[in-house]
């Protein structure tokens, strides 16, 4: 908990075992009078986090400061376990503009943390102005977002007037992480005043970044320091002053004090945090399992498609985790192949990983395989893709029975109804029959998508084995990302895109919910469009209606790169072909080679996906692992990566949105969010969630 929660008051209510993980609630006083709504939550964390006291079995702390704080409300076990920082965020490399502008700069100090009153702020203004006296070259950088700031951000820039510091204090705002990494390595000392913190990571990164430090003892910030920085009991200006003055001017207690924060950061490893995990769980009588390599078996599609692709990056995923893997590819609806990879999997298989798609199983085969897996006690985690009732055969049958057709007379036509009574009846068992094994056998049931979950009660309606997660992320099949502009625009060269030119990509098959036409007519035309795909084998027709539109309405900023043409038409791809050349369009680029897909999308600068409907996508995720911002359709499969890109609720916000993404502060801004999702959802962090059910 780090502050209120509406629902919070009915997770109390629930019977299971509970644990509160405490990040510390800022008491309410620090937003009186500027944000209401923080005010109001802060309360409601207060009184949430005093009544789960006599219901939570354990509360676990991120610091002393807050364990003891857990303990005077009533919590019967407490524990610390702090806060793990993602060190893979900061391997980038430093934002060059800020490092340049911070290294002609003779004392640089920086703040890091949201702009508001009980971070101190104004205390860091007071405290730098009496410093400057005495180091007129100094710079004050105050880095951290502004959005719950509210008036207070007035306050802070009165104080910067008044103290006439208007040329030396830079409120930053947020900042990339490649900025951000600048400040702490370009900064002569960070400086943290805060009257109220639950653990403070910026202490954590100034340390990892060779960074002194000077704090003001305050909440937990004693704890998590050490004796890494200098620690001062009184924050008035003259005091900070003069412990700045130390930091910035003694070469040798900056060389102790860096030494001391590499020392502190072993406190704080993974595997540190592991063990103090499994230590606070211990005092309620809860395991925390060695984790361990498992053989496991990954069974999926072997023709190349959207879960074949994700497939084999869950597979390298668990292999980066120190599992045994092995890949299992089944011939599309092929029963026969099915049963007979099912055979060779190993007895000594410690789990199953199915990776289903109902264009891959059919029903009845897959539940004979399920069934196999249960004789050879093979346990078996399924993971469904698309899960609703219209996808199972005998659903299809059943529907398509009760809206038969009168064919006969009045008669037979009377006899007729009861015998398809029984044929639907008969459909109706089969289809139980096969809701019920599927659902009975895994003893993991996943689900990708809010629109597959909203059924997974078809299949169980236990709640210990259903479980949402989303789709890890997903790598460009044959593609080497460019490492600079100067890579990207060779490879553009190489695929005949303008090198100067915004690239937009739509890629995957032709479907006609994927409203290609509509991708076409809104974009900028100083920009180029990329459809990247092969004609579907349900709609091929709308292939042609896309190369249809292009060629009617003279696009020129139209690249079309498919791996097939059509085997009934094959001559119309050659009639666009002609068209494009006869008309000289020399930014139109017409593919066939399938091979060259994932580059095109490494060539792009922006994935459009402004599809009507969508489980969830995979598409999205290979985007996400390319690096490239989005522009999402409202469709509910989109909404996990919704930071990572813009969201057009019809065709006139598609259009707005695809000249907006060009605009240099809004793609940054996007890509930040980007990197972060590439982090989040990397294989090697996530595919160990499949794993969880297994004893």
């Amino acid at each position: 908990m780090s502050m209120g929660n509406d629902a919070i008051d009915e997770i109390a209510k629930l019977p299971g075992r509970k644990a509160v993980v405490y990040h510390n609630i800022t008491p309410a006083r620090y937003f009186s009078g500027f944000n209401p709504a923080a005010e109001k939550y802060a309360e409601i964390g207060r009184r949430q986090l005093k009544d789960l006291a006599s219901r939570a079995e354990l509360g676990i702390a991120d610091s002393e400061f807050n364990r003891r704080e857990l303990e005077e409300l009533g919590y019967a076990r407490t524990a610390v376990v702090p806060i793990i920082v993602d060190w893979s965020a900061f391997e980038v490399k430093p934002d060059p503009v800020v490092m340049k502008a911070l290294s002609e700069e003779r004392t640089t100090i920086v703040t890091v943390g949201q702009l508001l009153p009980h971070k101190g702020i104004h205390d860091v203004i007071a405290a730098f102005a009496r410093y400057r006296e005495r180091d007129r070259g100094a710079r004050l950088y105050l880095v951290g977002s502004t959005a719950m700031s509210a008036q207070y951000i007035e306050r802070l820039r009165a104080d910067v007037e008044r103290l006439g510091l208007r040329d030396a204090v830079t409120l930053t705002g947020s900042v990339p992480i490649e900025s951000l990494v600048a400040y702490y390595r370009g900064a002569t000392a960070l400086l943290t005043l805060s009257e109220h913190e639950g653990f403070c990571v910026p202490l954590l990164e100034a340390m990892r970044s060779d960074l002194p430090i000077v704090a003001y003892a305050a909440g937990a910030i004693p704890d998590t320091l050490g004796d890494a920085g200098i620690l001062l009991n009184d924050k008035t200006p003259e005091t900070v002053a003069a412990a700045l003055e130390r930091v910035v001017g003694d070469r040798d207690l900056r060389k102790d004090l860096i030494a001391k924060g590499r020392t502190r950061l072993a406190e704080f490893t993974p595997d540190r945090a592991a063990e103090r995990l499994r230590d606070a769980l211990a005092l309620a009588r809860w395991d925390l399992p060695e984790r361990r390599a498992r053989k496991v078996v990954v069974l999926s599609s072997d023709q190349r498609c959207g879960i074949h692709h994700y497939a084999l990056s869950l597979t390298d995923g668990l292999r980066a985790s120190g599992h045994d893997v092995t890949f299992v590819g089944v011939r599309h609806r092929d029963a026969k192949d099915l049963g007979a990879k099912v055979r060779h999997i190993a007895n000594d298989t410690e789990a199953v990983i199915v990776e289903h798609e109902h264009g891959i199983f059919s029903d009845v085969p897959f539940v004979r395989a399920l069934l196999s897996f249960w004789r050879r006690k093979i346990p078996v985690i399924l993971s469904m893709h698309e899960l609703e009732p219209e996808k199972f055969h005998h659903f299809r049958m059943i529907s398509s029975a009760l809206h038969y057709r009168p064919r006969y007379g009045k008669v037979l036509e009377f006899f007729r109804a009861p015998w398809v009574t029984l044929r639907i009846a008969n459909w109706f068992l089969r289809y139980r029959a096969v809701l019920a094994i599927t659902g009975a056998i895994p003893i993991h049931l996943a689900t990708h998508s809010e629109r597959s979950d909203r059924w997974i009660t078809l299949l169980s309606n236990d709640a210990r084995k259903n479980e949402r997660f989303p789709l890890v992320l997903v790598p460009l099949e044959d593609t080497t990302l460019p490492k600079d502009g100067a890579e990207k625009r060779a490879l553009r060269e190489r695929l005949g895109l303008p090198a100067d030119k915004f690239v937009f990509v739509s890629p995957g098959f032709f479907f006609r919910r994927k409203r290609f036409t509509q991708v076409i007519a809104a974009a900028p035309r100083d920009s180029v469009v990329v459809l990247s795909g092969t004609r579907s084998g349900n709609e091929p027709e709308y292939f042609d209606e896309v190369m249809d539109y292009i060629k009617e309405r003279a696009f020129t900023n139209v690249v079309v790169n498919t791996g097939t043409r059509s085997g009934n038409e094959p001559e119309y791809f050659d009639e666009v072909m002609d068209y494009i050349k006869e008309r000289a369009f020399t930014n139109v680029v017409v593919n066939t080679d399938y091979e060259t897909m994932g580059q095109y999308v490494a060539a792009a600068d922006c994935v459009v996906l402004y599809y009507e409907d969508v489980f969830q996508s995979a598409v999205a995720a290979q985007a996400i692992w390319a690096g490239l911002p989005c522009i999402f359709s409202e469709a509910r499969g989109f909404e996990i990566y919704h930071g990572a890109g813009l969201v057009a609720r019809d065709s006139g916000e598609l259009a707005e949105h695809m000249r907006e993404i060009q605009r240099p502060e809004t793609y940054t801004r996007l890509r930040a969010r980007v990197r972060y999702l590439q982090r989040m959802l990397a294989p090697e962090r996530n595919a160990d969630r499949y794993l969880t059910r297994i004893s």
